[in-house]
């Protein structure tokens, strides 16, 4: 509508309880005293009728009548905006598949982003290496517990230095873990396609989407496993 956010609250006030005088409309919304004839004054005519003079009472028009005009041009944009958006996210899955197997993830908690996406997806299967613990807070205890309820298999193999918060996440998901005194990464494996890896202190991360590199680390986990203490 090209209105501030003190015609916006106003309208919606005048909308739901109108008619309403100034002093009404000032209780109701963020807007001023000072500023609300002024307000008032930017809305009549186009959006508000005037009752009265001393006060003046303010009664809106009809909503389809104010909006129904203006929703033909906002689903044309959007429409447009969508056909170029599909078209540009396309293009950028097939530059991604065929160029650009891997690719950075700055920060840990853009990393962790991924492993929440990359659980939310999950349909068979999870392998989570977990060096420090950093990864497996209360909100991915959650998810994991989520996923394992809808039948994926999940399996989590962590530094014996956090043994308690792996005891823990095993009583809250049932999901299947181990404690190992040499874990020297933190990856996530998902379905066997996507890996999410820690790299160095935590503070960046890589998304590789590449089936050689993922059974690599597969086979890492496996290995790892056979010399672990299952929980």
């Amino acid at each position: 509508m090209g209105w501030t956010a003190y015609q916006a609250q106003a309208y919606v006030a005048v909308v739901q309880d109108g008619p309403l005088e100034p002093s009404d409309i000032v209780a109701m919304t963020e807007v001023p005293q000072g500023r609300v004839y002024n307000v008032m004054g930017e809305l009549e005519g186009e959006a508000v009728n005037v009752q009265g003079r001393q006060p003046k009472r303010y009664q809106a028009q009809h909503p389809r009548s104010l909006l129904g005009g203006k929703q033909e041009a906002f689903n044309d944009k959007a429409d447009a905006a969508i056909a170029h958006l599909e078209q540009q996210h396309e293009i950028q899955r097939e530059r991604r598949g065929t160029r650009h197997p891997a690719w950075v993830i700055p920060g840990i908690s853009g990393t962790k982003r991924e492993l929440v996406e990359g659980l939310e997806v999950a349909e068979e299967q999870v392998l989570l290496m977990e060096q420090d613990g950093k990864w497996i807070q209360s909100n991915e205890i959650r998810d994991i517990a989520r996923i394992v309820a809808n039948g994926v298999e999940v399996e989590v193999i962590g530094w014996s230095g956090w043994q308690d918060r792996i005891e823990n996440l095993v009583q809250e998901t049932e999901a299947s873990a181990w404690v190992s005194e040499q874990v020297d990464s933190s990856f996530a494996l998902i379905d066997g396609e996507l890996a999410i890896m820690r790299v160095g202190q935590g503070d960046t991360g890589v998304k590789i989407e590449d089936a050689g590199s993922v059974d690599i680390l597969r086979l890492a986990f496996e290995a790892s496993k056979e010399t672990a203490t299952e929980i």
